[in-house]
Order: structure tokens, then sequence, then C-alpha cells
């Protein structure tokens, strides 16, 4: 898995467009496999609540089939697991996003 915290589209969740980049500095992630000597791309991962500057893709780990993608200045106030992420009232608060 590869971050990229510079990538800008507005796509959110798994396998979104990746071609329109309005939300500067958003930030993906990139999942590889390889087969043989070949690596392709098997998914692009966006947040749940892309934002513009949130770095997704700051950080990233794998564990078995769990993916966990950090976003070192996504702004939202949430607490805990699920919490509201459209209140972005805490700047650079950071999150972590969990993909299995």
């Amino acid at each position: 898995m590869v971050g990229a915290i510079g990538e800008s589209s507005n796509a959110t969740g798994v396998g979104g467009s990746q071609t329109n980049n309005n939300v500067s500095g958003s930030g993906a992630a990139y999942l590889f496999t390889r087969s043989g000597g070949t690596w392709s791309q098997q998914a692009y991962l966006k947040a749940s609540n892309t934002g513009m500057s949130d770095q997704f893709g700051w950080s990233v780990s794998i564990s078995g089939d769990t993916f966990v993608v950090g976003a070192d200045y996504e702004s939202s106030s949430a607490t805990g697991v699920n919490g509201n992420q459209t209140d972005n009232s805490l700047s650079e608060s950071g999150a972590a996003y969990v993909f299995r």
C-alpha cells in the first residue's frame, strides 16, 4: 500500500473516480498486488469525508485483510468510532480510516 498525500480528487471511499482534482491535498492510498514479476493496482482508497489539505495517506498499515490509513490534517471534531465527520471545527486533529 502506498499513500499519496498530495493527491487531489474529490472521490470518497473505495474505487471512486480519480479524474476530478478539485480538492487539493486531500490525499489517497493505493493498494497494489504482484503476480509473478508484475505489479498492478488493486484498490484506490479515499477518506469517507474527503477534505482539502487533509493529507489522507500520511500513514498506511496492513494486517491481513485490514487496511488503516491516516489523515494527519483532517479537521473534524469526531471522537471514537463513526463520529460526526461533517463538523470541521477542530483544525488538524487528524483521523484514521479502517478498510476491511
